[in-house]
């Protein structure tokens, strides 16, 4: 009887939610330091009950994913993360939809396979094919999980809501500082103006979102100074591999990432390049030329072309980077405009691969040099190369250090309750936010 009186009285419920959400609501708002460190810990059994009471009452097990593209990790840029995000609201019990705006009947038929068909992938039509989906059958769905400004902003033009559907806005990386970055090294800097107003336009997507995630402490912090909704940091999951091999038995350098298109536009592109002509003649200098550049990723980016020798081994996609993350004695990632976090990096660390990097990912990372070496300019990135490559004391130090900062900020475990809770949240904070109309 008890049980048919709370589905009878969903308004009962969502009363019944106020201790459980209202609690960590406040802690965000009056704390939001703390929020981040302890409160998502302290809140996490709450929530949980709270989605299972939801579940019961209202049988809240929908969830549509909205994507530019599928979630496959061989794309890179963020799609590694969008990955273990769907797989995370499997395993949670979450029915997961997932909506690409580009697709193909080949993208749709490997990634049905790749999660083993527990998610149904819908043919991406563009924002005329999210529309008809949502006016179709939104009403069915208790949760969008939209990523990226593009798939939100077809979201907005849609015109369509529910009073049922919690919005989760997950902006993966704000790129507003990426293209400042971008165009002071093209010599047309944006002023601090333009600066403000890119990054308010872009995060002025959210405004009707429940919750807002990102993948950096970095740019949660960014967003909270524009945006008063509750914002959690879902970074990018990564295990630490046992038993690498060691510093003698390995050798060369690799670099990972999607080389297509102009260097003015491609990080990955400008990165390479980078290293390849003003890095490396250094490098060269310090330590000889027996060493090679092994590159792993899409390689369609013709200014490259001419930069590529016996020395720069090109490996084009590769599916599993294991052996070339044993091989190889140091990873680069000479990157020099960006957006979140380097997955790659992240990646290479938990492998047993210590890595150098520019100021710019050390920071986005909250990593220091112990952790991550870095180098800003040619000759500080190749000394840095020289010392992980020569040291064989401070390449195993460097390795340690690494694996201890992927178990303590980037573990599995930790993902999983970030993702809960920012889960949560949303359907507490859109059942209390319609309970006042």
């Amino acid at each position: 009887m008890a049980k048919t009186a709370m589905i009878m009285n969903p308004m009962g419920a969502v009363r019944r939610l106020r201790g459980a959400i209202g609690n960590h609501t406040r802690l965000w708002r009056t704390n939001r330091k703390a929020q981040l460190k302890d409160g998502l810990a302290q809140a996490e059994g709450a929530m949980r009950a709270a989605v299972v009471r939801l579940n019961r009452t209202h049988g809240r097990t929908r969830i549509l994913v909205v994507d530019d593209l599928v979630p496959d990790p061989l794309l890179g840029a963020g799609y590694p993360r969008a990955f273990e995000v769907v797989w995370a609201m499997i395993r949670s019990g979450l029915h997961v939809d997932f909506y690409p705006m580009e697709s193909n009947d080949h993208d749709i038929a490997r990634m049905a396979r790749a999660f083993e068909g527990q998610v149904r992938f819908h043919s991406g039509q563009g924002s005329a094919g999210l529309r008809r989906l949502l006016w179709k059958r939104g009403i069915l769905f208790d949760l969008l999980f939209v990523s990226r400004p593009t798939p939100m902003q077809s979201l907005l033009e849609t015109g369509w809501t529910s009073p049922r559907t919690a919005v989760i806005y997950d902006a993966e990386a704000v790129l507003a500082p990426r293209e400042a970055l971008r165009l002071a090294l093209l010599d047309t800097p944006m002023s601090h103006t333009d600066q403000e107003t890119a990054l308010a336009d872009e995060l002025s997507l959210a405004r009707s979102a429940d919750v807002v995630t990102a993948v950096s402490p970095r740019d949660v912090s960014m967003i909270e100074k524009v945006l008063d909704v509750p914002v959690f940091v879902v970074a990018h999951p990564v295990g630490v591999k046992a038993n690498t091999p060691g510093f003698e038995g390995r050798r060369d350098l690799l670099f990972v990432g999607r080389l297509s298109g102009l260097a003015s536009y491609s990080a990955n592109v400008d990165s390479l390049r980078w290293f390849l002509t003003e890095v490396m003649p250094i490098l060269d200098e310090l330590i000889g030329d027996s060493y090679r550049l092994h590159v792993a990723g899409l390689l369609e980016a013709p200014e490259l072309d001419p930069l590529i020798s016996d020395r720069v081994v090109c490996h084009g996609v590769v599916e599993d980077l294991s052996p070339l993350y044993d091989q190889c004695r140091v990873f680069v990632a000479p990157t020099r405009f960006a957006a979140g976090i380097p997955l790659k990096v992240v990646e290479a660390m938990g492998q047993g691969i210590p890595c150098v990097a520019t100021p710019l990912l050390g920071e986005q990372l909250r990593a220091d040099a112990s952790v991550l070496p870095t180098g800003e300019s040619a000759p500080a990135f190749a000394q840095a190369c020289q010392k992980l490559y020569t040291d064989a004391a401070a390449w195993k130090s460097v390795q340690e250090r690494s694996a201890t900062y992927i178990i303590q900020d980037h573990s599995q475990e930790a993902f999983e309750k970030a993702l809960a809770g920012a889960l949560a949240v949303a359907i507490g904070h859109h059942e209390i936010g319609s309970a006042k109309y």
